[in-house]
């Protein structure tokens, strides 16, 4: 086995699965975006601790990406350097000029051109930290360079487990959730949620049999990952993208998650009208059902159902569902009631 065939496997499974990282990384006061130069378009979620030490920023709502992304946020008035909080960015190209601006008692510098920018897409005062819904094939080839940053992986239980190299520390290639049975933190019936933080590549890797599972040894390899922290326990708050569909929860009948999808999205597939079959786009299906919009994204809370003999399609909120005979698996939205 060479190196380029497993990470072209793990490609493929990421674009057969449709699997996508949405991912909350825990920053510090001096994180900046430099790292994600050249991912445009793309949105990462930061959580910063209170009792923060401000830095220094350039630009007005767009932002160089050498920027401390914590203090552009005070200066965005989205979080407090007393209260840290949680804010979601979205890179974007250099520019030719950036602003500076006193807001917030933050005072951003002017600059002229550069290289790599970022925007604030969405942004809460001491929010708390939340996970990304993985699948058994996730791994963690896409934060390879992202060292020292750690990451929350929620796994759905009844797990296929797949392929591991080494002990303790991981190739970045491997399954995440398969690397955390083999360490003991969850496990395939159940599921879980796991903290892993990215390391640096390694020249070598050691298998080994833990829990079942049997890693394997490996070479030299450019990227690591290692746990920090792992519970059986379901985490019930998911970050997730307009892609995110209920069908890894299949079977969960009357248990509740609630999903937080960003800005901007992109309309995807609905079958169904009220109870939406397990394998629509949940984002959009809130559309649907006027919960949140594309423009805004927003919070809506699911809750899993059996599959039905049938599904009726409509026209909503701009939105067209389609109709669908039997299927194997239903949610529906959990609408709180009006407040008085």
């Amino acid at each position: 086995m060479i190196q380029f065939t497993r990470v072209t496997l793990v490609v493929l499974v990421c674009l057969l699965t449709g699997t996508a990282a949405w991912a909350e990384v825990q920053g510090d006061w001096t994180t900046s975006a430099t790292r994600l130069r050249g991912k445009n378009g793309q949105r990462f979620t930061f959580v910063f601790p209170a009792g923060g030490t401000l830095g220094s920023v350039w630009g007005t709502d767009l932002y160089t990406d050498d920027s401390s992304i914590a203090t552009a946020a005070v200066h965005a008035g989205l979080i407090t350097a007393a209260k840290g909080g949680t804010v979601t960015i979205e890179i974007r190209p250099g520019a030719a000029t950036y602003a500076g601006s006193t807001r917030n008692g933050v005072t951003s510098s002017g600059f002229g051109s550069f290289g790599g920018s970022f925007v604030f897409v969405t942004g809460a005062a001491g929010g708390k930290a939340k996970s990304t819904l993985g699948d058994w094939h996730t791994s963690a080839t896409s934060l390879r360079g992202m060292n020292g940053q750690r990451f929350t992986y929620f796994f759905p239980a009844n797990g296929t487990l797949g392929s591991v190299w080494g002990t303790d520390l991981y190739t970045d290639d491997s399954s995440i959730a398969t690397a955390a049975v083999h360490a003991g933190l969850i496990t395939a019936e159940k599921g879980g949620t796991v903290t892993f933080e990215i390391r640096a590549g390694a020249s070598a890797y050691k298998g080994s049999t833990r829990n079942g599972v049997t890693s394997s040894d490996y070479g030299a390899y450019d990227g690591s990952f290692a746990f920090v922290s792992g519970s059986a326990q379901e985490s019930k708050e998911l970050i997730s993208d307009w892609k995110t569909s209920a069908s890894a929860l299949r079977g969960k009948h009357g248990q509740r998650y609630t999903f937080v999808f960003p800005a901007g999205g992109t309309l995807g597939s609905v079958w169904g009208t009220d109870l939406y079959t397990d394998d629509s786009s949940i984002a959009t299906a809130a559309v649907h059902a006027g919960l949140i919009t594309a423009a805004k994204g927003g919070t809506v809370t699911i809750e899993i159902r059996p599959g039905a003999a049938s599904y009726t399609g409509s026209t909503r909120n701009g939105v067209k569902s389609s109709n669908y005979g039997s299927f194997g698996g239903s949610f529906v939205f959990i609408v709180p009631p009006p407040k008085k």
